[in-house]
């Protein structure tokens, strides 16, 4: 917090010093021996922990001559907060006479103590003679008078302070930048807080700390008078470290402060300090009775939208009632003017000497009550060890709300101060994160009991009463102010199950996704309400949100006129095929919509037919008229395939996916038939154009003689048409004919020109042979006609047209004579023709044959 003022000052050419707390102690004193007009002045810096850098070289003599009647270059400057140059004095001397282990100073302590209580009184005796003027005149010989026994007690004082942080040393005034003393530039320095502590009255004390200011602020420009001789000697000392926020081997960074010198801060920068671990900002608002932090706004805007709390500070200078409630009505001008949420912590920064005096507690109270007036009651106090009044001011807040600074020179995580305060402020040397665009120091602290979070968070700003339960335009952003009057965050019910969502910046959600608990995601609209039903976006792509405008995610959803849309898991509703169940199959279009009662035909030709209930079908499916086509259990229609339903029953689907009726020719002059149900024929008999086919076991249309029934004998010929009324010549020229019903014919048939033909029993046409049929004996010649009856016939073509064993090669007939007569003849088969080779009388009855006998 070193430095808080609207002056920049470039921290990394100052030197910085710390106490450690281990025992030894580690001060630097410049010592500047002055010679003007007869008078010397010891004029000693004490450095603060916080506003310089450590000196790394070892004692440094420096001498130039500078004015001792010069006037400071910048007259103009504020004197609200001032450098109380008499009050350092004493502490000097005190630091001095305890640095035993100085090996760069000729002073002993004896010599340091009484050179400073001889030049104190001097320089306190000069200052107070002109304690009644408003501002330093440019006469540099003015000092404070400060008494020798003051002196004595800061000498002793010092010692008591090892490890302390110098309240000075983190001074916020905007007005610090007198801090450093160059020797070149002949800047005169502050004097030790202890010599106020003796001063003979208040008023006559802040009269001399205003003179001592306005002369520390000056530095000389011409030599009008005596030259002063200037000596610094500067003691050796450990260097303090430069680290990054993010380093766990520090204490943890809960909090960090700013003022107009981080200005230059972005909000990439806060971002990067919530993401390390950050949680609240404290931000410098005021100081003293007119100043103003020009971008105390935007800093606690930036630190809200990262997500931080935001705390705020005012720089006190007040050392009376009056004053003190002027300081608080600065900072309540800046809180009510910029609608400051009254749960915002507030805390009072007293560490300037202006404000010592018997009367902080009264004063520090006073300031409070002010704030408490506008509501703004909550408080705390931010102080160091070494400020005068520290219980003083404590006790207006208690020790638990209490930030404190002190500065180990390496602070570690293992090793923690002050852990009975509110908060500890450890460092004013860290770095922001790496990466971040503001690469200055930055104050740092840690929060031991949630103190600093006991505040606003992010709704650091809240809004006038007209705006209660009530929407309000800033720029091109909406917010809802709820009964409280602040902006609110997350969700809102309103209306007729309407919804709307305010993000962590309190700006209503619109044309944007929130994904809230459970993954669960919501869509809101132009309007700013979370949208219900289908939404297209982007190529093509649609999604919907339900009553509840939860986004449906594997799921169904019926929109409109019973279409039925399905949403993945990404939440797009989805096109083309989806398998799902067991073995089940549904098909969306272009257009989302599932596919119902209707074909999807998709690559190499495979069509797929969606039922009523959307699923893609398997199995027989009959339509239109008499139609039926056949899907399998991967859901593709058939095409140019069998398939075998139950009971044996055969399909054939063509190449139009349609189960085929009548014939069907295939394969090497095969055919087969299906009914009008579709089934092939099986064992059946089919007509068709009057034409009679027979269809075997296999569905096959057969070729060729068929017995049947009976002793029934049909033909079919190569084209599978049965044979009616037509002559079939099988093996061996067996001739048949088959009649007008297609079964082969048996006796005579006359045809032609009266002509006759006769079929036996086996249907086979006679042949040079004869046949009684009735009391009608008749003969068939080889032509298979029956010859004339007039025409005498030879006993060869009797025989001839006996019906014998294919294989016999003789045979015996046995011709009645009349009585018991017979002749008996022997016949041999010569060719086609048969031979009488022997005739023989025989009889019938007991004489037999009468001598003939078997081989004779």
């Amino acid at each position: 917090m070193n430095f808080k003022t609207h002056n920049h000052i470039n921290a990394k050419t100052t030197k910085r010093f710390k106490l450690y707390k281990s025992g030894k102690l580690w001060l630097v004193a410049g010592v500047t021996f002055c010679s003007f007009v007869g008078s010397a002045i010891i004029n000693d810096q004490i450095a603060h922990a916080d506003t310089v850098t450590v000196a790394k070289t070892a004692t440094t003599v420096t001498r130039t001559t500078v004015s001792a009647d010069s006037k400071t270059s910048n007259d103009s400057a504020s004197s609200d907060t001032v450098s109380t140059t008499a009050n350092k004095v004493a502490n000097t001397a005190s630091n001095i006479a305890h640095q035993p282990n100085s090996a760069t100073t000729n002073l002993n302590t004896s010599q340091a103590a009484t050179a400073t209580s001889s030049t104190t009184t001097k320089a306190a005796s000069s200052i107070l003679s002109q304690a009644d003027s408003e501002t330093a005149n440019s006469n540099t010989s003015q000092a404070v008078t400060a008494t020798s026994s003051a002196a004595t007690e800061a000498v002793s004082s010092a010692a008591n302070q090892t490890g302390q942080k110098v309240s000075s040393s983190n001074n916020k005034s905007h007005e610090a930048t007198a801090h450093t003393t160059s020797a070149a530039s002949g800047s005169i320095n502050q004097v030790s807080s202890t010599a106020i502590k003796s001063a003979t009255s208040t008023e006559n004390t802040n009269k001399a700390t205003s003179v001592a200011s306005n002369a520390a602020k000056h530095q000389a420009t011409t030599t009008k008078k005596a030259d002063l001789n200037l000596t610094t000697v500067t003691a050796s000392t450990p260097e303090t470290d430069v680290w990054t926020i993010g380093d766990t081997t520090r204490p943890r960074v809960d909090v960090v402060d700013v003022a107009s010198y981080q200005s230059a801060m972005t909000q990439s920068d806060y971002n990067k300090l919530k993401a390390a671990g950050v949680k609240t900002v404290i931000i410098k608002t005021t100081e003293g009775t007119g100043y103003t932090n020009p971008v105390a706004l935007a800093q606690a805007k930036m630190a809200n939208a990262a997500g931080l709390n935001v705390d705020f500070y005012h720089y006190a200078t007040f050392n009376t009632a009056d004053t003190a409630q002027m300081e608080a009505t600065n900072m309540a001008n800046f809180l009510v003017k910029n609608n400051v949420s009254k749960k915002v912590l507030l805390f009072a920064d007293m560490e300037d000497a202006k404000t010592y005096t018997v009367n902080a507690t009264a004063n520090l109270n006073t300031f409070w009550s002010v704030l408490n007036a506008l509501g703004y009651t909550n408080h705390g106090v931010y102080t160091s060890n070494t400020y005068l009044y520290r219980d003083a001011v404590i006790k207006t807040v208690g020790q638990s709300r209490v930030w404190r600074a002190q500065y180990p020179y390496t602070p570690s995580a293992n090793n923690l101060w002050n852990t009975d305060d509110g908060a500890w402020q450890f460092s004013s040397t860290a770095l922001l994160p790496s990466g971040s665009d503001y690469t200055g120091y930055i104050d740092v602290s840690i929060c031991y009991n949630g103190l600093t979070e006991d505040s606003a968070g992010t709704n650091t700003f809240s809004t006038p009463n007209e705006f209660v339960n009530q929407y309000h335009w800033e720029g091109n952003k909406l917010y809802f102010y709820g009964s409280n009057g602040q902006p609110i965050t997350g969700f809102r019910h309103y209306g007729n199950n309407k919804l709307e969502y305010y993000g962590s910046d309190h700006a209503q959600y619109r044309n944007r996704y929130l994904t809230a608990a459970n993954n669960q995601l919501y869509y809101f609209g132009s309007n700013g309400d979370a949208i219900t039903g289908l939404r297209h976006y982007a190529n093509n792509k649609l999604e919907y949100y339900g009553t509840d405008h939860i986004q449906y995610r594997n799921r169904y959803a019926t929109v409109g006129n019973n279409k039925l849309y399905y949403f993945g898991s990404n939440g797009d509703a989805i096109s083309g095929l989806r398998h799902y169940g067991n073995n089940k199959l549904e098909f969306y279009g272009t257009d989302h919509i599932q596919y119902r009662n209707r074909y999807y035909t998709a690559a190499k030709n495979r069509l797929y037919y969606f039922g009523s209930n959307g699923d893609a079908i398997s199995g027989l499916r009959h339509y239109g008229n008499n139609k039926l086509e056949f899907y399998g259990t991967d859901h593709i229609q058939y095409r140019n395939r069998y398939y075998t339903a139950a009971k044996n029953k055969l399909y054939y689907f063509g190449d139009n996916g349609d189960a085929i009726t009548g014939l069907r020719h295939y394969g090497n002059n095969k055919l087969e038939y299906y009914g009008a149900d579709h089934v092939q024929y099986r064992n059946r008999y089919a007509t068709v154009n009057n034409q009679l086919y027979y269809f075997g076991s296999n569905g096959d249309a057969i070729t060729g003689l068929r017995h049947y029934g009976n002793n029934k004998l049909e033909y079919y010929g190569a084209d599978h048409v049965q044979y009616r009324n037509r002559y079939y010549t099988a093996a061996k020229n067996k001739l048949y004919y088959f009649g007008g019903n297609g079964d082969a014919i048996t006796g005579l048939r006359h045809y032609g020109n009266n002509k006759l033909e006769f079929y036996g029993t086996d249907h086979i046409q006679y042949r040079n042979r004869y046949v009684t049929v009735g009391n009608h004996r008749y003969y068939f010649g080889s032509n298979g006609d029956a010859v004339s009856t007039n025409q005498p016939q030879t006993e060869a073509d009797i025989i001839g047209s006996m019906r014998v064993a294919q294989k016999a090669q003789q045979i015996v007939t046995v011709v009645q004579n009349g009585g018991s007569t017979t002749t008996l003849k022997l016949w041999q088969k010569q060719g086609n023709a048969w031979r009488n080779l022997l005739t023989s009388s025989s009889r019938i009855g007991n004489g037999g044959i009468g001598n003939s006998h078997e081989g004779n």
